[in-house]
């Protein structure tokens, strides 16, 4: 226990700005230059205090990244800060040019500036070939050398709205969740012909801001479509398609809080995990796994794919897993699993529109194939494809009741949904495993950083020895046995 905390302390706020162009972010590092450093350096000499204070914020910025708007709390004793308004002159006499304080007063009960908040607010700044080259904005703007349809780019970012996995756009840490609600997310062209965007959720992932306005830019610029973009926010496993734009032209410009008497009770809140609810209403990245008929409207698109060497065209769509087409786990378990051969019975588990029934089917002539889905517009889908493909009297699209009871296969293939949750991942599996024959085999590929070996370490002391197959672009590939 530091001098500081061994004695009586009140709380207090304090409201920051800087320029984040010369700082290694906000967190405070060993030999490097940090505002949580700088800044707890200097109000411990300001007040005199014994040794710095810590200071806990709303939103650790990385390193470059802005804020007109950070939140900080400090929890002092009494006597060290009878004065704010001098503290305050003295600090902005004390401060770096890059940094400064613009506040500085009591909290009121049950406030804490990471938890208590109730959203933070970001503008990302962009200057495209069709933007006012203006010198005096180059360390809070991001240079795109092409031109940007900021209306095309807000239209797309309406469709990443709401309480979903944002792991598509988050580097993942153990234990961590990527789930976050997206409060706002919009674009527009302003007067000094800069485009901003606005981006405000409860709370932010590792670089989640800048992941996500890359995959907009993307949208915007014609470079990619608002299928891609539902595709891989879908699939939330981070995707190297999507950029990272630069830290310069993000600012953290506002944290909203609840009024004081709900603080404790959001804070409390806010250190719980966050999950998806099972059967969030019309969010099509989820509905893959939990609705029976998505609640959107369809939109059908052809895209061309490689299945087990063979190039396709094929039909897909908004409201199902992977509807750009082909995503980065099945490529990896059909590039490392080879099809089956003979006459094999082959059940696909989460089938989507098909590729991994339509592969099978195409590469062994002589297997039949259940494809299940809970998702009727995946299904149709699939049958669809299978009936373009010639393969419609081998490939069977069926929802998981419509398989009879002592229905058994020869071979397991699934990418699982994963998203769901751990207990109903293992209720999912515990149900198709013991379907296996005795000599059969399950493969699925689940990623790295989303509990594969955790997975299998489970699935074998729950009797079903597993084996690691392969490994590639973040994913491990499977190999079940049935139950001993």
């Amino acid at each position: 226990m530091s001098a500081l905390e061994a004695l009586p302390l009140r709380r207090w706020r304090l409201d920051v700005r800087y320029d984040g162009t010369e700082f290694s972010g906000w967190a405070a590092q060993r030999d490097r230059r940090t505002v949580q450093g700088e800044l707890e350096l200097w109000l411990g000499r300001v007040l005199g205090l014994p040794e710095p204070p810590r200071l806990v914020c709303a939103g650790r910025t990385d390193a470059g990244v802005h804020a007109r708007g950070q939140v900080v709390h400090v929890d002092l004793p009494p006597s060290a800060l009878p004065d704010p308004a001098s503290v305050l002159r003295r600090l902005r006499r004390a401060l770096p040019a890059d940094l400064a304080v613009t506040s500085v007063r009591p909290a009121p009960e049950g406030f804490d500036a990471r938890f208590a908040a109730l959203w933070r607010r970001y503008c990302y700044r962009i200057s495209d070939s069709e933007s006012v080259p203006d010198p005096l904005r180059r360390r809070d703007t991001t240079a795109i050398p092409r031109p940007v349809d900021a209306a095309r780019l807000d239209q797309a970012a309406q469709t990443l709205l709401g309480l979903r996995d944002f792991g598509a756009f988050c580097k993942r840490r153990e234990g961590a969740t990527t789930v976050r609600t997206l409060l706002e997310l919009s674009a527009r062209r302003g007067p000094d012909t800069l485009i901003e965007v606005t981006v405000r959720a409860d709370a932010f992932c590792h670089s989640m801001v800048r992941c996500l306005v890359g995959a907009l830019v993307e949208v915007g610029s014609g470079r990619r479509t608002v299928a891609w973009l539902t595709g891989i926010t879908a699939a939330a496993v981070r995707n190297s398609e999507v950029p990272v734009l630069p830290a310069q032209g993000l600012t953290l410009e506002e944290v909203g809080y609840p009024g004081d008497a709900g603080l404790a009770e959001r804070a409390a809140a806010s250190r719980s995990l966050r999950i998806l609810p099972p059967t969030p209403p019309g969010d099509i990245v989820t509905e893959h796994y939990f609705s029976g008929t998505p609640t959107g409207p369809e939109h059908r698109r052809d895209v061309t794919v490689e299945l087990f060497g063979r190039t396709v065209t094929v039909a897909t769509a908004n409201g199902i897993f992977a509807g750009e087409g082909l995503d980065r786990g099945t490529a990896v378990l059909l590039r490392h699993v080879p099809p089956p051969t003979g006459s094999p019975r082959i059940l696909d588990l989460g089938c989507g529109w098909g590729p991994i029934a339509l592969g099978l089917a195409l590469a062994c002539p002589g297997a039949t194939v259940d494809a299940v889905d809970v998702n009727e517009r995946a299904l149709t889908l699939c049958r669809d494809n299978a009936g373009r493909l010639r393969v419609a009297g081998r490939v069977r699209a069926v929802r998981p009741d419509e398989v009879g009871e002592g229905t058994r296969y020869d071979q397991i293939w699934s990418n699982p949904p994963i998203r769901i949750g751990k207990a109903a991942l293992h209720d999912l599996l515990l149900r198709w495993l013991p379907r296996l024959e005795p000599t059969g085999v399950a493969h699925l590929v689940v990623g790295k950083n989303l509990g594969a070996d955790t997975l299998a370490t489970w699935l074998t002391t729950e009797g079903f020895p597993c084996t690691r197959t392969g490994t590639a672009k973040g994913f491990r590939v499977l190999a079940v046995q049935p139950r001993r």
